[in-house]
């Protein structure tokens, strides 16, 4: 992934991220809103095409997460005095190496969290598909 040029380049990207975020959350909440008992085949077709995404991103996030726990050890060492110094002394490699690292890490955070929605996702259709057979089998005669 490129780093952002700019903090306008950075903003862009993360508003790219979060509204695609914001669009699959609106289409889960219209689909919730307009299933029936009858789509229980096109649920359990949506479920097998987000398991497919969940086990083609799970090593993304696998590598997500370490970037994300390397970043954070990285910026214990970046203490405000050490960045004060590099201000002063203009040592600018320094200075834009930490924030391609702090640009990464939000990116990270943001595809991390879309991976988290996958999930969650996946989970509130198989409740569903849970409780539809809870009830199919309530209202079925012994």
């Amino acid at each position: 992934m490129g780093n952002a040029t700019s903090t306008k380049d950075l903003k862009q990207k993360l508003s790219e991220h979060i509204d695609a975020a914001r669009a699959k959350l609106d289409t889960l909440k219209k689909d919730l809103a307009s299933m029936h008992a009858e789509d229980m085949q096109s649920l359990q077709k949506k479920r097998d095409e987000i398991d497919k995404r969940l086990d083609e991103q799970r090593q993304k996030a696998k590598e997500l997460q370490a970037d994300m726990e390397s970043w954070k050890k990285e910026k214990v060492a970046h203490t405000q005095d050490a960045i004060s110094s590099w201000q002063k002394k203009r040592e600018l490699k320094k200075l834009e190496s930490r924030a391609d690292r702090a640009e990464e890490y939000a990116m990270d955070l943001v595809i991390t969290a879309a991976y988290d929605f996958e999930q969650a996702e996946q989970a509130i259709l198989d409740a569903l598909a849970a409780r539809y057979d809870a009830d199919t089998a309530s209202s079925s005669p012994a």
